[in-house]
């Protein structure tokens, strides 16, 4: 488990996730509870299916949840860009640092998916 936490793509999608969440509990209680808790979860979804992959043994359990950690930043991507049109706060700096984090995601992936062969 220690090797996992000292990779740049985990350590950078752990901070960015943590600092979403500060963001996201300043919100009203609406925004909060709907697409707060939404935007929270799938920003956590990241770094934890990041961490499940990690864990499997088996190639296409590890490839499995390196795609979820993608559709979760793509998701997470999409509700920032809601967030940011509903007013609910700058959204720049974290849809810039996400876009930063999808190279290394896929760097891991293909490092995945070659390491089979």
């Amino acid at each position: 488990m220690e090797k996992i936490k000292e990779m740049r793509v985990f350590i950078e999608s752990e901070e960015l996730s943590d600092r979403v969440w500060r963001h996201v509990a300043a919100w009203e209680d609406f925004p909060r509870n709907t697409l707060g808790m939404e935007l929270v979860n799938s920003m956590d979804s990241i770094n934890t299916c990041i961490v499940e992959s990690y864990s499997h043994k088996s190639h296409h359990g590890r490839l499995h949840y390196l795609y979820t950690a993608r559709g979760a930043l793509f998701k997470s991507f999409v509700l920032l860009e809601k967030a940011g049109r509903r007013e609910l706060g700058e959204m720049a700096d974290f849809k810039e640092r996400l876009e930063k984090l999808m190279p290394q995601i896929n760097e891991y992936i293909q490092t995945a998916e070659h390491s089979a062969e």
